[in-house]
């Protein structure tokens, strides 16, 4: 059985990639790709062709192969059972049928569940009740329990946390408002002079640019919002924040932190807020988890 194993972690915008050394979890190669837009062109395509080229390259004969995908994910049948609006055309698709040539063994698991794996594999936490929300194009959780493991729920549809807060009037989610898209979507609609460049927006806010000090705080506030919703579900030891916008750290925590207590009741408390470690590779990590 070869060391190296390959993974796959398939978001709205890009399609990450890696072959991975099983003894130690370094990365032999990783690679990034746009999304297609699964109309003209297809995800499962893309994916078939990124695994084929690290299988030749590699000539791993006997393929371990770990999918992390945005989406309901039924992890027995390896398929997307539900899909938002994020990627469209995506419920149906069958990576475990799709790519039965390629490999061995294959693990397809939920995007979110994927990343809080491997945050654990990763790193050593002692609670014992962890959620995870990723930010990105869309936003999406995972609940963690020590005895239980991670928790999909009777339908595969547990912690679907970035339909929350549906509002009629704007016909928006938690998602669509907080998520980095409605961060990016705010910044246009500020007149924000860099685009969607949100490196820069937190340089700017940090240097004291009043705008950009006005976006995030509103765009803040909806994510806190959203938070406080999880902290009175699950009621966890720690949230992890992980996603891109992870990488802001406390730049990111001070924004939201602040806030949460206005959509939580009088001395109602808290979990520990905190970033994630593992950043954006987490999901590589935690789709070949099961595979080690």
């Amino acid at each position: 059985m070869s060391i190296y194993k390959v993974a796959v972690d398939i978001g709205g915008t890009n399609i990450k990639s890696a072959v991975i050394n099983a003894n130690d979890l370094s990365f032999i190669e990783n690679n990034s790709v746009a999304t297609p837009n699964n109309d003209t062109e297809l995800i499962i395509d893309e994916v078939y062709r990124i695994v084929k080229y690290y299988k030749d390259k590699y000539d791993i004969s006997n393929l371990d192969l770990g999918i992390s995908s945005a989406g309901v994910i039924d992890s027995a049948a390896g398929s997307v059972v539900y899909s938002g609006p994020t990627i469209p055309n995506y419920k149906g698709t069958n990576f475990k049928d799709y790519l039965a040539p390629l490999y061995s063994n294959i693990a397809v698991l939920n995007d979110v569940n994927a990343a809080l794996l491997g945050e654990l594999t990763y790193h050593n936490y002692q609670q014992d009740n962890i959620f995870c929300l990723t930010i990105g194009t869309g936003i999406g959780g995972a609940f963690y329990n020590r005895t239980l493991g991670i928790h999909t729920g009777a339908r595969h549809r547990a912690n679907q946390i970035g339909y929350l807060l549906y509002d009629s009037h704007s016909e928006t989610t938690f998602e669509t408002r907080a998520s980095t898209s409605g961060l990016k979507q705010l910044m246009e609609v500020k007149n924000y002079p860099y685009d969607s460049n949100v490196k820069q927006l937190f340089k700017d806010a940090k240097q004291g640019d009043t705008l950009a000090n006005d976006i995030l705080n509103e765009w803040s506030a909806y994510l806190a919002e959203g938070i406080a919703q999880i902290q009175i579900i699950y009621d966890p030891d720690v949230i992890l924040i992980g996603g891109a916008i992870s990488a802001q750290g406390d730049n990111l925590l001070n924004y939201i932190v602040p806030k949460l207590e206005c959509y939580l009741p009088h001395n109602y408390g808290h979990a520990q807020i905190q970033t994630a470690l593992s950043l954006n590779n987490a999901a590589l990590i935690g789709a070949i988890a099961n595979l080690l």
